[in-house]
């Protein structure tokens, strides 16, 4: 039997002027169903899961809709698994869009920008759409990336699908978000994270995480301020 403990989530929202935090129990069974395939069953879901609430605990699972995240038709509030899925904002019952995916939305660990010269001062002046810009004692100015992380229907057999979202693209001296060697990326912002064969199917979306998708935002950035041979470098 698989384990069923319950898995709670949560998120920021402004109500009167102010942040609050709504909290609720992860519906693992309305996750599966929208995943469809077989390769994700109960007991690897709750791993994943859990998983990314002691590394991640801010992400929440959520559907993609093709490469942007996808959002309720009433009020544009990000959609979660709560009692099936469900706006965050408005708490109204939703249905995923034709082709949707099982993914997590959230941001990266605090990025240091203060070492890339001109460019961290243009990304502190505009960050992109959705992404932070802000400073600490111990690591000076930071970017905070958000991702979007979708399961194929053949997952685990196909890899995790790691996109940044597309405002990301607009950071001066970045290539577009096309299929690029240079970069390792895909095609449609989606990262080039492992070689043929490298791919292993216990591989978790915490892992993909921690070992490659953070490492690729840091050289990405390193190459738009002008460090071209980034990636030909190992992580």
């Amino acid at each position: 039997m698989g384990r069923t403990a319950s898995i709670e989530q949560q998120f920021p929202r402004r109500v009167g002027g102010r942040i609050a935090h709504r909290t609720w129990a992860v519906d693992l069974p309305a996750a599966r169903r929208l995943f469809g395939g077989r390769g994700l069953d109960a007991e690897r879901l709750q791993r994943e899961v859990e998983g990314m609430a002691e590394h991640f605990p801010r992400w929440v699972l959520t559907a993609s809709n093709g490469r942007e995240r996808a959002l309720c038709r009433r009020c544009g509030g990000l959609l979660v698994f709560d009692r099936g899925l469900r706006c965050v904002e408005c708490e109204r019952s939703a249905t995923a869009p034709k082709g949707a995916l099982l993914a997590w939305f959230g941001v990266l660990p605090p990025v240091g920008i203060d070492g890339l010269g001109a460019l961290a001062k243009a990304i502190a002046s505009r960050p992109p759409p959705l992404h932070v810009v802000s400073e600490r004692p111990e690591i000076g100015r930071y970017l905070l990336i958000p991702l979007l992380v979708s399961y194929p229907p053949a997952f685990p057999e196909q890899s995790l699908r790691v996109a940044y979202l597309p405002g990301f693209f607009s950071i001066p001296g970045l290539p577009g978000d096309g299929p690029s060697h240079a970069v390792h990326l895909l095609g449609s912002g989606v990262m080039c994270l492992y070689a043929p064969g490298e791919w292993r199917l216990e591989l978790s979306c915490r892992e993909v995480l921690q070992q490659r998708a953070y490492a690729h935002a840091i050289k990405l950035l390193n190459y738009a301020a002008g460090r071209k041979q980034t990636f030909a470098k190992v992580s």
